[in-house]
């Protein structure tokens, strides 16, 4: 396996080398404040604290004024893995074991003194056409240095969880818990949702709060919306630590059998929520984040049975000088089936936008047989 692999490891590396010679072309919001990359990310996507503010302010840098730039950046990401699907979020079916899997323009920033604006839409996601992901405009309602800030947003986003499910996340594993579906019910954290949120507060201060009135439906599951789902997200900093608390309720008209013999199908009521816990920590070059995750559906499949779902995962991320970072993290789900997992690797900045990271993930299969996946990414922003 690892002769297979090393060839692909030294042509990555020989790409990433010859792309350093090139001048620094650096995403939009870095040419619009005269910033490098690194003021936001330590190695992309990953934020740094004043990257946080940054997006979290709109876009903006109080007392500076930003300069005219192209207003699209580009994200490319080029995958290899040993299990033949580059994207583990990839359902379709097998994949070569190295495919360009995203290539994802970003587009976003402020507008006048308190609207800002994102929008994220896929080229490529996974080896296939993509979509759009994020689409949204929000607005400050409240000024600059508010004691307790409010923030509306509308159009399609991602859920407000403790972490990124995926444009800022680090691995080329995804996070268990938000991939995971419940039986016929096709909702998953990992997609984006249409709808309107407020923000309120500031955890830094007090507790902040979102509130997310949602469309009752699921991109591309093939079930008719049904009504409006809800999500409520509540998160306190103190010191080192940062606490959140979520919750979703949503509704899913389920087709199932009809007993009778002018209908073949019926559509069966799931009513279902998800709560969830997060416990973060940060100190310097090191973040350890925990998540628990519980569920319950009224009737997860054709036959209208009821089904509890549950699980979390536990990840630790050292950053390893100014350019490398390690991160190790199990992954447990349990519902319709029962998996754990342990993903472990590093990556490394080559270059002021362009990221390389190696992970293997340990997993069984239906047979009990302990799988291993090696996974690489070569990322670049432009």
């Amino acid at each position: 396996m690892f002769r297979a692999f090393f060839p692909f490891c030294a042509a990555v590396w020989l790409f990433a080398a010859l792309s350093m010679g090139r001048a620094e072309a650096i995403p939009v919001f870095a040419h619009r404040f005269n910033l490098t990359c690194q003021a936001c990310h330590t190695e992309v996507p990953h934020l740094t604290e004043f990257g946080e503010m940054f997006a979290a302010n709109g876009y903006r840098i109080p007392g500076i004024k930003p300069k005219p730039a192209f207003p699209v950046a580009m994200r490319v990401e080029i995958d290899y893995a040993s299990a033949g699907a580059a994207d583990p979020d990839n359902v379709k079916g097998p994949l070569p074991k190295t495919i360009v899997n995203e290539v994802e323009f970003l587009m976003g920033g402020s507008i006048g003194s308190r609207a800002s604006y994102w929008l994220e839409p896929y080229a490529v996601d996974g080896g296939f056409p993509g979509v759009v992901r994020d689409a949204w405009f929000a607005e400050r309602l409240t000024p600059d240095g508010a004691t307790f800030p409010l923030l509306v947003r509308a159009g399609q986003f991602t859920l407000p969880l403790p972490l990124d499910p995926e444009t800022f996340r680090e691995t080329t594993q995804p996070y268990g818990i938000w991939s995971q579906s419940a039986g016929g019910n096709p909702f998953t954290f990992f997609d984006t949702k249409q709808g309107v949120e407020l923000e309120a507060g500031d955890p830094a201060r007090q507790i902040g709060a979102t509130l997310s009135a949602l469309k009752g439906a699921d991109t591309q599951s093939g079930l008719p919306s049904d009504g409006v789902d809800t999500m409520a997200t509540l998160e306190r900093d103190i010191g080192n630590f940062k606490i959140t608390a979520y919750r979703y309720d949503g509704n899913r008209p389920l087709e199932g059998p009809a007993f009778n013999n002018t209908q073949f199908f019926t559509n069966i009521p799931d009513r279902f929520w998800r709560n969830g816990f997060g416990l973060g920590w940060a100190h310097k070059r090191t973040e350890i984040d925990g998540v628990y995750q519980n569920g319950n559906d009224t009737a997860a499949d054709v036959y209208g049975d009821p089904l509890i779902t549950s699980g979390g995962f536990f990840q630790v991320r050292q950053a390893l000088g100014s350019r490398a970072f390690a991160i190790a993290r199990w992954d447990a789900t349990n519902g319709v089936t029962f998996s754990r997992s342990i993903t472990g690797g590093a990556g490394y900045r080559l270059s002021a936008n362009t990221r390389l990271t190696l992970f293997e993930t340990g997993e069984r299969d239906f047979n009990g047989n302990l799988l291993h996946i090696i996974s690489s990414s070569l990322l670049f922003a432009y």
